[in-house]
């Protein structure tokens, strides 16, 4: 294969982008298995793959000599503040022959955490302001033909919206967002595991905030769990409202408020449907609320979901933390006055 053939073939994913070689890792992915998996994650394919690594310099030559041909409408974003249901929603909306979704590409990531580097490349005259271009255009060749591309990024790509729209040329995007309980809840709920990826999210986060951007780490540690995790939310929240404020506007971006999915599916599905103008028909999302796409959980393949179940693990959550999770959200208020717990958000496209 050679490297053109890597940047057009959409059997090839533009995975990731190392800053010490200044390579590209594509890694040989066919539809099926992009729409199979939770997320773009290496883990979550074969690791018997063998990856591809394409010298930065020689797809910036290959993209100023000819650029991909885009088929089709600008990508669709999702973008999000973490457990608020976006791997579900995108799901749903990955319809073969009609949409596809490409959930949390590592290439858009990279682009995140550029800029929060300020890197700039050794091999060529990129730095971080012009990697999100590159990333949308070596992952647009994934729909083909009249497809829309749906493009659900990791909540730590917020920091980069603004360069997102613009290198995609996206008319409209959703910001999903949830309240603060549901937010802590569904992290304690991952046991050990989910409060290192809070912890690990929140380092990246505080990147973005000055304030926060100096935060020594022995502050970090002496921080309780749920201090963390209520402060990565409201963090999160502000992104969001600063990303509304701007395109909302506009008319260029909608919220939806994340449990409106989990308790209004039908009603949720069609209202982002039509802003997003993916095309499905009133039968076809009937459909999708009455298939597996609906009781199989998001995150967890083989698992299913179940409204009252999770209710339950909530229920049991909030007793065992019982009064350290009332103290977290006085803190939270009294130390972020006029947060509101569950954020009425501008542009939601459900009251």
């Amino acid at each position: 294969m050679t490297a053109e053939d890597l940047i057009n073939d959409p059997g090839f994913l533009a995975y990731k982008l190392d800053f010490e070689t200044e390579n590209v890792e594509f890694l040989p992915v066919d539809r099926d298995e992009i729409r199979q998996v939770p997320s773009l994650k290496r883990g979550n394919f074969d690791p018997g793959k063998k990856s591809h690594a394409v010298p930065l310099a020689k797809i910036v030559d290959l993209l100023q000599s000819h650029e991909p041909e885009q088929s089709g409408s600008p990508p669709q974003f999702i973008f999000h503040t973490a457990y608020c249901a976006s791997t579900f929603l995108s799901r749903c909306l990955d319809v073969d022959g009609l949409s596809l979704s490409l959930r949390e590409p590592q290439l858009i990531l990279d682009a995140a955490n550029a800029k929060r580097l300020q890197w700039r490349s050794r091999t060529t005259s990129l730095d971080f302001s012009r990697l999100p271009d590159l990333a949308v255009k070596l992952l647009r060749k994934h729909a083909t033909g009249s497809e829309k591309l749906i493009i659900k990024p990791i909540n730590c790509v917020n920091n980069i919206i603004p360069e997102l729209l613009q290198a995609s040329g996206a008319t409209r995007s959703l910001m999903l967002f949830t309240d603060v309980r549901n937010f802590a809840l569904s992290s304690l709920r991952k046991g050990e595991g989910g409060k290192q990826t809070v912890r690990s999210m929140f380092d990246l986060l505080r990147c973005d905030f000055p304030h926060l951007a100096n935060l020594q780490l022995t502050h970090t540690i002496h921080m309780t769990d749920l201090r963390i995790i209520m402060t990565l939310w409201r963090l999160q929240i502000e992104q969001a409202k600063v990303a509304l404020q701007e395109f909302a506007a506009r008319k260029e971006m909608a919220s939806l408020y994340g449990e409106n999915l989990i308790h209004q599916p039908l009603e949720a599905l069609q209202v982002v449907n039509e802003y997003l103008q993916i095309g499905l028909s009133s039968q076809q999302l009937t459909d999708i609320v009455g298939s597996d796409a609906r009781f199989t959980d998001a995150k967890n393949a083989g698992q299913r979901f179940s409204l009252e179940q999770r209710e339950e693990r909530y229920r049991k959550l909030e007793e065992y933390f019982g009064r350290d999770l009332d103290d977290g959200l006085e803190w939270l208020l009294r130390n972020n006055p006029g947060t509101q717990l569950r954020p009425e958000l501008q542009g939601e496209l459900l009251s």
